[in-house]
């Protein structure tokens, strides 16, 4: 990553240019964006990646909590010092967003993505030490929340 351009990002020799750079803060471009989530899409997830026209609105508000644009999150009720709950139906690509934005911010801390049974079951070995250890050190984006099974430790069900 270029720390002193992080508005530009190289993905397979092409430079994206994301916004533009002034005084210290970045004014990102909503279209550049979206040409570089595809580009990067197309990278991780094959040829036949693709936003489509009617997800370009969820994006775009997902895209101005991670960029930290506090202006339009405002507008969509967004806190940007808060986490975000996704809901949707299976499949229809709240995982791959999520793997897909956090390439977008390079120069922010990022997150781990972890399928929530598996929270579930290192609970189930270790008891509350998992759930310390999940709080404490890093960012978690904790895929297929509330699908999980029942924790068990030392015979109590507990709901992790």
């Amino acid at each position: 990553m270029n720390y002193k351009a992080p508005h530009i990002i190289t993905e397979g020799g092409v430079a994206y240019q994301l916004g533009k750079l002034r005084n210290q803060e970045i004014r990102y471009d909503f279209k550049k964006m979206l040409i570089y989530l595809e580009a990067k899409g197309k990278l991780l997830f094959g040829k036949k990646f693709k936003i489509h026209p009617e997800d370009r609105r969820i994006l775009y508000k997902l895209c101005s909590y991670f960029i930290k644009d506090r202006d339009s999150c405002e507008k969509f009720g967004l806190d940007i010092e808060k986490g975000l709950l996704i809901s949707g139906p299976i499949g229809c690509g709240k995982t791959t967003l999520m793997k897909l934005l956090k390439y977008m911010v390079p120069h922010q801390r990022p997150y781990e993505m972890i399928p929530s049974r598996n929270v579930v079951f290192g609970f189930n070995h270790l008891g509350y030490k998992t759930i310390e250890d999940y709080g404490n050190s890093s960012f978690f984006c904790f895929d297929d929340l509330g699908v999980e099974p029942p924790g068990r430790f030392y015979g109590k069900d507990c709901n992790v």
